[in-house]
C-alpha cells in the first residue's frame, strides 16, 4: 500500500434525518429509490476517485512531504458540501489547491478558521496527514494563524452578500482544482503551478479530468478562476467552449502588484455583472 494512503476510516455526516457514512478513499453511499443519492455525496465520489489517481505522487523530486486535507480533514470538508451544495450552482469559483493554513487545517476551500467556525458553523475531526513536516503541523479548529487569502476572499464575499453565506451559496460555490499542498524538505511551500517535469503536467491532467466531472454535476454558467494557474489549465477543459470562464486575480497578499485586493476584486465583479449571482438576485 502506497505510504500516504490513510487507513480506512468511516466519518458520520448528517443529511437531514438520515446519518450518511463516507469513507475518505471510497463513498459508502446510502441509496433507495425513495433517496437518492445527493448531489454532496456524488461530488465527493469524485473527489475520492481523485485522491486515488493522485496517490502515485508520493514521490516527486525535491518534495518531501505532500498533503491532501480531503482525506485528514475529510470530516468537515464533507460537512462543507453536504451545507453548501445542495443544488447544481450557477457561478462556481475555483482556487488553485489548499493554503496551509486555510483548507490545510480545516479541508474547505479558502477556509480561514474564523471563517469555518464562526461565519459557515462548521467543526468536525481534523486527523493528521500520513508524513507530517515538523514546521507544517496540521492542528485543525485549534490552528491560531489564519489564512490571508481566506480571510479576504471569504470576507468579501459575505460583505456583498449582505453579510450572509448562506445567501451567496444559494447560487454560488467555492472549490478548489488541485486538493494537494507540497513542501520541500526546508518546508517551504511548492505549488501546483511551481512543480517541475512531467509530474506537474500529470498531475494537472488528472484533476482536469476530475473538474470537468464536477462541472457536469453542478452546471455552472459561469466558471470564475482564482489567478493565473487555474485559469490557464481551465483553457484545456471541456467546458471551454462551453462556459463563460473569466480570471480573478488570486487574493494573496504575496501576490504581485495586489494592495487593496478586496476593493479591485468587488470592482472586478461589478464589471463582470457578477454581484447578482453572490446576491442570489436571479
Amino acid at each position: 500500500m502506497l505510504k500516504n494512503k490513510l487507513k480506512r476510516k468511516l466519518i458520520e455526516v448528517q443529511n437531514g434525518k438520515e446519518t450518511i457514512n463516507v469513507e475518505p478513499q471510497k463513498q459508502v453511499l446510502a441509496t433507495s429509490p425513495l433517496f437518492p443519492t445527493p448531489l454532496w455525496q456524488q461530488f465527493f465520489e469524485i473527489e475520492a476517485e481523485l485522491n486515488e489517481q493522485l496517490l502515485p505522487f508520493n514521490s516527486i523530486p525535491t518534495i518531501t512531504h505532500i498533503y491532501n486535507p480531503l482525506e485528514y480533514a475529510a470530516n468537515i470538508h464533507c460537512a462543507y458540501l453536504n451545507k453548501y451544495l445542495t443544488k447544481p450552482k450557477r457561478l462556481v469559483f475555483v482556487g488553485m489547491n489548499p493554503g496551509a493554513n486555510g483548507m490545510g487545517q480545516t479541508g474547505v476551500p479558502f477556509g480561514n478558521i474564523k471563517t469555518v467556525r464562526n461565519v459557515m458553523h462548521l467543526s468536525g475531526e481534523v486527523k493528521q496527514p500520513p508524513n507530517v513536516h515538523p514546521k507544517r503541523l496540521v492542528t485543525g479548529m485549534s490552528c491560531t494563524t489564519e489564512e490571508p487569502s481566506g480571510v479576504r476572499i471569504w470576507g468579501l464575499f459575505q460583505k456583498i452578500a449582505h453579510g450572509s453565506l448562506d445567501v451567496f451559496s444559494e447560487l454560488c460555490f467555492m472549490h478548489n482544482f488541485c486538493p494537494l499542498m507540497f513542501f520541500d524538505r526546508n518546508g517551504k511551500n511548492i505549488t501546483p503551478s511551481e512543480l517541475k517535469g512531467d509530474a506537474k503536467l500529470e498531475i494537472r491532467r488528472i484533476c482536469l479530468n476530475a473538474f470537468d466531472k464536477e462541472m457536469e454535476l453542478l452546471k455552472p454558467e459561469i466558471i470564475v478562476a482564482v489567478g493565473e494557474y487555474v485559469h490557464t489549465s481551465l483553457k484545456n477543459s471541456k467546458h471551454f467552449a462551453t462556459t463563460k470562464i473569466l480570471k480573478l486575480a488570486h487574493p494573496s497578499p504575496r501576490s504581485l502588484n495586489n494592495q487593496n485586493w478586496p476593493e479591485k476584486a468587488e470592482k472586478w465583479l461589478i464589471e463582470n455583472d457578477l454581484i447578482k449571482y453572490l446576491r442570489n438576485e436571479l
